[in-house]
């Protein structure tokens, strides 16, 4: 079968693979071979069986072996030697390794036999160095066709992996077993580059460093390797600082002294450096180098080779410091355990001269006759008596275990009668344990020999053994059993006690051991009584041990050899008493268990001052210290352990707790952690007693809880003052506790939302009934604001909070809107709030929370809105209803005017009439207008430095026409210079000529009215005064609100919409100034007085601003374009603009002037703005963009008046704006400016 890379070739060529082509096309004239067409068959057969092997194969033929391969030998030449090994010798092609091969061949030419060679290295060059391989391979002789040997077959197999894994899995293994031994770090270092020292083929040379303690890492062991300034080279110390790797390479070219050559006497070209791990994944405890073969490529395999074995010295070097360590602490532990039985030994003595001077006169002081003690000094020294024998006890204890453990315990064997002493020595538990209500059964037969025991040390052993068994037995009883068991004494004491855990059992005779939570009748004890009965027991060649059941009771058996053969000769005393008497050891031991015995919880029945406290102590003597030193001023209430303590309080709450720290059942912090957990006694005052001093111990317990911790011994003085401080406290809490329910019964029903956020993330601490209503059902304490209100994110609300926090300064929004979720599963809505942010201080002034009151004002906010919607209609509107008053008024005023200018005496009585009702129409118009822009804030003033003479003389001329008509007599006091006003003139003269107006109208006619202006305080003041109808007192108020006219008779009405006076009055109070109103009464005439700051600028600023205009030229007219859509103002206005002298062309649409304008040519235009379809602002832009048109002057004749519409007409372009009807004078005198431009 042929591959498309066989096609064309011959038969014996045809197999899978580039070979055969490559055979085919390569040139075999010049070798010994030569053409293909001469190869005898022989050959080719063998060739064609080679091509077609997955086998890597080569053969040689001919006496050159000339060297032929197939496919799968490609990778065993590599890239550098295919396809230049085809057709040479096989000694060129493999030269490196022929002083191996080549006799193996010569052997199969000369033999004619094949050759075999198992796992053989070679070192062969496949690159640029030579490469440590590992082949098996066969040399077999191949035939022609006579039968003689022409050539070779080799097939070979490649081992490489196995025998290098081989290798560096033994290595591996050998590190692991022989550094694991090693205890300490040198010597783990040591052993670890031995290992490796063991396999240069693998690693030529190591180095290990080691950081020292503060100092650089220095190198600790190395191996075939001796380098100047190694650790540079190597980068050591970055690699252990940063715990990466790093691969380091080498000249190859100029060795470095020092290192060794590599295999095949090759230099050494790479060097791996790795951190070794330390405690955590970051830490490293060294480096350690590594050099590269330079017989093999730093691959996958070899890499992970490499890296575990820092991995297994790093592990090394952590086992073998933590050993290290171990035995430090152990030596330290030693050391320390020396050091205090050492400090025991020498307390206990120290102790022993007080205690001896506390007991010897105590004992002179109850037994003399002659000077008897009194009963309440007696019981305090036995008091004394009893703490000091158990005090005695406790040291004898301590003195005896130290001694014994440090091996200077003296026995001194005696032959005794053992039974006696033991029953004599259970025997005297005996009241304790009955008093106790229970049984002690003392079963000692007589022995039928003597014991040989220390008698002090056996005292010792049966006497912690019995008081142990009280210590933990409530019911039933104890049992003391001495038998002889064999050779052995056998001593055993029951009890139905606790029992032991089972897995305390192993550490019961440990020093300082304790079963913690164990029931027992007091919680004192050194924990170290077990352990000296054992050591004791030991010192008799005896054993102790343990039998029990948790909650069914114990029992420990001692067992000593009998004779003496077994003991020291030396400490045998031969000589001895044969009963022991009862020490006073014993009595000490009785004393204790007395004390034990549980005893009812009393209480003292006195009508005391501050209440109950409870005070609980295992100890009886110090329930009953404490009981008889505060019963004077407490009711006082003790009981034995935390247990007790609960049930009386549970049945009785007490004002105070006086708790011992060490009890059994429940300890001092048990019993507080249980009233700390419960609200009905979590404020209970709780004082810990404890003999555990220091500030560690102090801190621990008012960690717990407690108010106050108090160390023994201590004296009465203080108890009885810290006492004080608690009850005191108690009560401050108590007036606290009052006032904060009282602030919390406010907090809780006040009729506003309230809430308290804590800290910079604004967390809900408290939040008030109605401010839940308020949100709505939605989770709020303990969560920030933003995960309360997610929704309000990128309103605003979290910055001003965190500004609030940040500044302390408080922030009041009035109206604010927000969008808030009502429920869970609704939409955020449109809702407003009135609210303060009041900043929480703490006691430096720092700001730690804000308090929120808030207030929903959404329904006065859509009503404010409403109103403000149904405000503007009512601008909209009344602007409306001045246009299209106006626009009829303009043609009629208009023709007035032009009536008079075309003079004539025909209807000049109506004309007079009809001028007159019109100015009274207009300014009807304008009053209306006015009131509407001053409610809204509308209303801008144009103020220049004016004489009130100019401002007065302005109003006159306004009024004279009507104060002429109804013949008044009109006096003046007007300075004409030297009371300045910086004020808008216009709208200054529209008040005075208001009041004038007003004065003239309520005046019967020939009346007389006067007009004074006159300086008074810093204020300029003009009096406009009448003798006509006056006003009502009750009147001069209202007078000068809205729409408001004084009442009178219907005959007498003057018309009007009340806005006069309203105008007035906002006028003035814009400038600064006021407008009041005097009256004597109806009929007594009325007085108006204006006041105005009087200016105080330099003398010529007012002339300057009152000097009138320049006159312009009033020869020459204008072509002047007149657009408006209402036909009759426009050709009334244009035939009044003719008679004037100027050209005039009037259309009625936009389109019209823009059609008119090209050809007209106006230099002037005056627009109407209300025109259909091109309002007069984009017709006044389109003009000016028509060629020639640039310097068009723009006038807007409206009937919009409002400022609002002034501003947008001057943006549109327009030079003047003039309000319909145009009085032709004013229209006048602006052409003339304008012609003058």
């Amino acid at each position: 079968m042929s591959t498309p890379a066989s096609e064309g070739l011959p038969l014996f060529l045809s197999a899978p693979g580039e070979l055969g082509a490559c055979i085919w096309a390569h040139d075999w004239d010049n070798t010994p071979l030569g053409p293909i067409a001469n190869w005898p068959h022989s050959l080719k057969t063998v060739i064609n069986l080679m091509l077609n092997s997955p086998q890597p194969m080569w053969m040689g033929w001919g006496g050159q072996v000339t060297f032929l391969y197939n496919d799968a030998y490609i990778d065993v030449l590599s890239v550098a030697k295919h396809p230049w090994a085809l057709g040479r010798p096989a000694a060129e092609v493999w030269a490196e390794i022929w002083d191996i091969c080549g006799p193996l061949s010569d052997r199969v030419f000369s033999d004619g036999e094949s050759t075999m060679a198992d796992d053989v290295r070679l070192f062969m060059r496949r690159g640029d160095f030579l490469e440590e391989t590992y082949y098996a391979f066969s040399y077999s002789p191949v035939r022609d066709e006579t039968g003689r040997v022409a050539g070779l077959f080799c097939a070979n197999l490649d081992v490489t992996s196995r025998h290098l894994n081989a290798r560096r899995i033994h290595m591996l293994s050998d590190l692991n077993t022989q550094t694991l031994q090693e205890k300490t770090v040198q010597g783990a270092c040591a052993v670890a580059l031995a290992t490796i020292a063991d396999n240069p083929d693998d690693v030529p040379f190591a180095q290990l460093y080691l950081p020292g303690e503060g100092a650089p890492a220095q190198l600790l062991h190395a191996t075939h390797a001796d380098i100047a300034d190694a650790r540079a080279l190597f980068a050591v110390d970055e690699v252990i600082a940063s715990g990466e790797a790093r691969l380091i390479t080498l000249d190859a070219q100029t060795p470095l002294a020092g290192l060794p050559l590599g295999l095949a006497q090759q230099p050494l070209r790479q060097a791996l450096v790795l951190p070794l791990a330390g405690a955590g994944p970051a830490q490293s405890t060294g480096a350690l180098v590594l050099g590269v073969s330079s017989a093999r490529k730093l691959d996958a395999d070899y890499r992970s080779f490499l890296d575990l074995i820092a991995t297994q010295a790093g592990n090394a070097i952590r086992h073998a410091r933590a050993a290290e360590d171990e035995r430090l602490r152990a030596d330290m532990l030693a050391e320390l355990d020396h050091a205090k039985t050492q400090f025991f030994s020498n307390v206990s003595h120290e102790f022993r001269t007080p205690l001896t001077l506390l007991l010897g006169p105590a004992n002179d002081a109850l037994e003399d006759g002659d000077a008897p003690l009194p009963p309440a000094q007696r019981e305090r020294v036995q008091l004394m008596q009893r703490n000091a024998l158990r005090l005695q006890k406790l040291v004898n204890t301590l003195l005896e275990f130290s001694r014994v453990q440090a091996g200077r315990a003296h026995a001194s064997f005696a032959a005794v009668d053992l039974a006696a002493l033991t029953s004599d020595l259970a025997s005297s538990f005996r009241s304790a344990i009955e008093g106790a209500g229970m049984r002690l059964d003392v079963d000692c037969a007589p022995l039928p020999m003597q014991v040989y025991v220390d008698p002090a040390m056996w005292e010792k052993i049966v006497l912690n053994l019995v008081s142990n068994a009280f210590k933990f037995t409530f019911e039933g009883e104890i049992s003391v059993r001495q038998r002889i068991v064999g050779d052995q004494l056998r001593l055993e004491v029951a009890d139905t006690g606790a029992g032991i855990p089972h897995d305390q059992l192993p550490h019961l005779f440990e020093r300082f051991h304790r079963v913690e939570g164990a029931r027992s009748r007091t919680h004192e004890g050194s924990g170290i009584g077990l352990a000296l009965v054992h050591d004791l027991v030991l010192m008799h060649s005896g054993r102790i041990g343990v039998e029990s059941v948790l909650g069914r009771g114990s029992v420990f058996s001692v067992s000593i050899p009998l004779g003496c053969a077994h003991l020291p000769s030396a400490q045998v005393a031969m000589a001895a008493p044969s009963v022991a008497p009862v020490s006073i050891t014993a009595e000490a031991y009785v004393i204790e268990a007395e004390g034990w015995v549980q005893h009812q919880a009393t209480s003292t029945d006195n009508s005391a001052k501050h209440g109950r406290l409870l005070v609980v102590d295992d100890n009886a003597d110090m329930r009953d210290y404490l009981q008889r030193l505060l019963q004077p001023h407490w009711q006082v209430e003790v009981c034995n352990n935390g247990v007790e303590a609960l049930a009386i309080i549970e049945r009785n709450r007490p004002d105070m707790v006086l708790s011992d720290v060490m009890m059994p059942q429940l300890d001092g912090f048990g019993l507080l952690a249980a009233l700390r957990a419960h609200p009905a006694t979590r404020d209970i005052p709780f004082m810990l007693l404890s003999a555990r001093a220091g500030e560690e111990a102090r801190l621990e317990g008012l960690q717990a809880g407690a108010d106050d911790y108090l160390v023994k011994p201590f004296s009465a003085r203080e108890l009885a003052a810290r006492i004080e401080v608690l009850r005191l406290r108690q009560r401050m809490r108590m007036v606290e506790g009052a006032a904060a329910r009282r602030l919390q019964t406010v907090f809780s029903q006040a009729p506003v939302a309230i809430c308290l956020l804590n800290g910079p993330e604004h967390v809900f601490e408290q939040a008030n009934d109605y401010y839940q209503r308020l949100v709505g059902p939605r989770p709020l304490l303990g969560l920030t604001i933003r995960q309360a209100f997610p929704e309000l994110e990128s309103q605003g609300i979290y910055e001003l909070l965190d500004g609030v926090l940040a500044t302390g300064q408080p922030y009041v929004g009035r109206s604010i809107q927000l969008h808030m979720r009502r429920a869970p599963d609704q939409s955020p809505s449109e809702c407003w709030f009135d609210f303060v942010y009041q900043p929480l201080l703490d006691d430096a002034g720092v700001p730690q929370g804000v308090a929120v009151v808030a207030f929903e004002v959404s329904e006065l906010a859509n009503a404010k809105r409403a109103a403000e919607a149904a405000n503007r209609a009512k601008d909209e509107f009344l602007a409306m209803l001045g246009h299209e008053l106006r626009n009829p008024l303009a043609p009629i005023v208009t023709a007035l005017q032009l009536m008079r200018m075309r003079g004539g005496d025909y209807a000049i009585k109506e004309r007079e009439v009809i001028e007159r009702q019109t100015r009274h129409l207009v300014a009807l118009v304008d009053d209306l207008l006015d009131v509407s822009r001053v409610a809204e804030g509308k209303i801008q003033l144009n103020r220049r430095v004016v004489e009130m003479a100019e401002v007065v003389a302005r109003a006159i001329e306004t009024v004279s026409p009507l104060i002429e008509q109804k013949r008044h007599q009109l006096s003046l006091e007007v300075p004409s210079s030297g009371l300045p006003v910086l004020a808008d003139p216009v709208r200054c003269a529209q008040v005075l000529a208001n009041l004038l107006t007003n004065a003239a109208k309520y005046t019967e006619p020939g009346g007389r009215l006067a007009v004074s202006v006159r300086l008074d305080d810093g204020q300029v003041v003009v009096d406009v005064a009448d003798n006509g109808i006056g006003i009502a007192p009750d009147m001069i108020g209202p007078a000068f609100e809205r729409f408001t006219q004084a009442r009178q008779a219907l005959s007498r009405s003057q018309g009007g919409l009340g806005l006069g006076l309203a105008i007035a009055r906002s006028m003035m109070a814009l400038h600064g100034g006021s407008v009041n109103a005097n009256s004597n009464g109806i009929g007594c005439g009325s007085t108006f007085t204006i006041r105005m700051p009087l200016w105080q600028g330099h003398a010529g600023d007012a002339a300057a601003a009152s000097s009138p205009a320049p006159a312009c030229a009033t020869h020459g007219g204008l072509s002047i374009l007149v657009v408006d859509d209402n036909e009759d103002a426009a050709r009334a206005l244009g035939e009044a603009l003719e008679l004037m002298g100027h050209t005039v062309k009037v259309v009625f649409s936009a389109p019209a002037a823009l059609a008119v304008a090209p050809v007209f040519h106006p230099q002037a235009a005056l627009l109407d703005i209300g025109l259909p379809g091109m309002d007069g602002y984009e017709l006044a832009v389109r003009l000016r963009e028509l060629p020639g048109m640039e310097e068009l002057c723009l006038f807007a004749v409206t009937g919009y008046g409002q400022e609002a519409d002034r501003k947008r007409a001057r943006e549109a372009g327009f030079e003047q704006h003039l309000t319909k009807p145009v009085e032709l004078g004013q229209l006048e005198a602006l052409l003339q400016t304008a012609r003058a431009l």
